[in-house]
């Protein structure tokens, strides 16, 4: 019964992709036909180039969208064969360039909308399309997001074909597969999910496979739209989804059995699944030697902890147990807070939230200004505030360190946001009970999120723990994350 079933299955579908094919419009064979088809189609946009042209056996037309195509290649790899006096009426002998063909109306305005030239010939039922795409596209240069010291210093940019070269260059084997899907029902954006086959955890792909098949929507722009579509925790402060902007970084993610999910018009690549540890790893931690690169990621450790909890913390103490400060420290805060009209609580409060302000002013201002403004800014700000008597200098220490802090770890700036509001709240409310309730919401929410099936905090077996916190040499690194990768986990020996 099981194979019959499947061979109804197989036949009922042959049929409906039968019956979809009959419904395409074909081809008109009259160049006159397919010029008025076309004018139909495209309306009266002044950007779509429809040029009839007239060769020694018959008629031709060409149309391609302008801006997006490289006119001296058209000219010279598809004009003048067409125009030449040799031509024999033969235009796939005599375009001099790699083409496809197209049987269908759908089909060739697909393709003319994706930057490629559409070439019409007389009495012909195809459509000859050739890839000339030349727009203006930035270079490859370094990115801004994630500069490093020693290390490759090329990053992604806007063309999709340039970051899959990218990663080819970086990853040159034939297991490397590049699939390509197509979202956005106007915006027809191109997408790829990258990954190693015999490497890949299939079960993530597939998840992921599922998650973007559901993706139903006029426009996709930016990989940060497929994120929120793909993510199921878009209420939650941490994401379970990795972004990078450096080919290398996304080569090595797939090399451990992860996907990477490139979008076109965006250098921002997604990666999956994203474990928490990795919020604290760099790219050049794997380029210095171990040492260096441990006691690195310990400082980003402790930088995380004092970024998050440090305010709730420090209120905490100062409002409800004064007797855990050394006497000669609680002396000098005393002193300094009682100069002030605000309790401790809404000082950190004001501070943090100027901070917040200045910092988001510099982002959105040009580069020249925008640095200069944020740190004179806060130097004003904040002398002018203790000299006045608005807020006390205890405290400007306080809210400046856990600033400071909050830039080493730049993948977690929303996760430290609303966790360092949080505590603030509980530290202000209950003191240090506030502050041990909301470690442990916080545990409890970190160890139930997981990114496609996998927690991500299940980088603590004996192998991942070799590359965490710690960093050992690659020498001991002998086996890929085994809470990523299910199969052929051994990368060296």
């Amino acid at each position: 019964m099981v194979n019959i079933f499947n061979f109804k299955s197989k036949k009922r579908q042959n049929e409906n992709e039968s019956k979809n094919d009959e419904r395409k419009q074909p081809i008109p064979l009259r160049i006159s036909v397919c010029e008025k088809l076309v004018k139909d189609i495209f309306g009266n946009s002044s950007d779509i180039v429809i040029q009839s042209f007239n060769t020694v056996k018959e008629p031709a037309m060409i149309i391609y969208v302008d801006g997006l195509v490289n006119k001296d290649l058209i000219d010279r790899d598809i004009l003048k064969p067409l125009k030449a006096n040799d031509f024999t009426g033969d235009v796939s002998l005599s375009i001099k360039a790699v083409y496809t063909e197209a049987h269908d109306i759908d089909t060739f305005v697909n393709c003319v909308m994706d930057a490629q030239v559409a070439v019409f010939y007389e009495n012909s039922k195809k459509v000859y399309i050739v890839e000339f795409r030349g727009w203006d596209k930035r270079g490859v240069s370094e990115p801004d997001a994630e500069n490093v010291i020693r290390g490759p210093k090329e990053g992604f940019n806007e063309s999709i074909r340039t970051n899959t070269a990218l990663l080819r260059r970086k990853i040159k084997t034939p297991k490397l597969i590049l699939e390509s899907l197509i979202l956005g029902k106007q915006s027809k954006t191109s997408i790829v999910l990258a990954y190693i086959e015999g490497i890949v955890n299939e079960e993530v792909l597939k998840e992921l496979k599922k998650r973007i098949s559901k993706i139903n929507t006029d426009i996709i722009l930016e990989s940060g739209n497929i994120e929120q579509y793909i993510d199921e925790h878009n209420f939650l402060p941490i994401s379970s989804i990795g972004i990078t902007q450096k080919p290398d970084v996304a080569a090595m993610r797939i090399a451990e059995g992860r996907v990477a999910i490139l979008c076109d018009g965006t250098p921002h690549v997604l990666t999956v699944p994203e474990l928490f540890i990795e919020n604290i790893h760099t790219a050049e931690d794997y380029y210095f030697r171990s040492v260096y690169s441990t006691i690195i990621r310990i400082l980003r450790v402790i930088a995380m902890f004092i970024s998050v909890m440090l305010p709730g913390l420090a209120v905490a103490i100062i409002t409800y147990n004064e007797e855990m400060i050394p006497s000669v420290f609680l002396t000098s805060i005393i002193t300094a807070t009682q100069k002030t009209p605000m309790p401790v609580f809404a000082e950190v409060f004001l501070l943090s939230l100027m901070f917040e302000l200045l910092r988001e002013a510099g982002t959105r201002m040009p580069k020249s200004v925008g640095s200069a403004i944020t740190i004179v800014g806060s130097l004003i700000i904040g002398e002018a505030a203790v000299s006045a008597g608005i807020v006390s200098a205890p405290i400007v220490i306080i809210v400046a360190l856990t600033a400071v802090t909050s830039f080493m770890i730049p993948n977690l700036l929303e996760f430290i946001l609303i966790y360092r509001t949080f505590y603030w709240l509980l530290g202000t409310t209950m003191g240090l009970i506030g502050i041990g309730a909301g470690f442990f919401i916080m545990m409890t929410q970190l160890i139930s999120t997981d990114s496609f099936g996998i927690p991500i905090l299940s980088s603590f077996s004996k192998n991942e723990l070799k590359d965490s916190v710690l960093k050992l040499p690659f020498k001991s690194l002998r086996y890929r994350p085994t809470s990523i990768a299910k199969n052929n986990i051994k990368r060296r020996g």
